[in-house]
């Protein structure tokens, strides 16, 4: 197993925009196919982003998330996050999880389309984000849930085919 990349600490704006830097960099070496050189870096983005927002919106900017990137063998990327989500937060998150784990593609794009028309600018939440994931993959979101002394957090792995297209 080959870490592609991997960070451990608070997630901030300007952390976000320095791990999509280096993740370009990552992402070139692997890959000289452009499209999936773009997929990897959108689906990091959309991870780090929702990370970034959900914890911005619980003002929990001084929590560490661990991101790390494992090149498979089998040329594949696995993505790991481990992330602190509320008690209020872990239900709805695991019944989102199961929901878009059950869709085909027309399923995804057509809840996507739905949750676009229904946004709620003022609420953040990860929704759309791992809907766009989901797509961008073609694979199941895998996730467990740990309760650490008073809170949750989440571990997410999410698989992205490198093969060329």
């Amino acid at each position: 197993m080959n870490y592609l990349f991997s960070y451990s600490g608070p997630v901030s704006f300007k952390i976000k925009r320095q791990l999509l830097r280096n993740i370009k960099g990552g992402t070139e070496a692997v890959t000289k196919s452009i499209l999936v050189q773009k997929r990897v870096r959108y689906v990091f983005d959309e991870i780090i982003s929702n990370v970034y927002e959900y914890y911005k919106q619980h003002n929990l900017s001084n929590e560490t998330t661990t991101i790390t990137g494992f090149l498979r063998p089998n040329r594949t990327l696995e993505f790991e996050l481990q992330s602190l989500v509320s008690e209020e937060d872990k239900e709805t998150l695991k019944n989102h999880l199961d929901n878009i784990n059950t869709l085909d593609e027309k399923g995804l794009k057509d809840l996507y389309k739905k949750k676009i028309k229904e946004n709620n600018a003022d609420i953040v939440n990860a929704g759309i984000g791992l809907i766009s994931i989901r797509i961008k993959t073609g694979n199941l979101i895998t996730y467990e849930f740990k309760k650490n002394k008073n809170e949750h957090s989440i571990l997410l792995k999410i698989v992205l085919n490198l093969s060329d297209e």
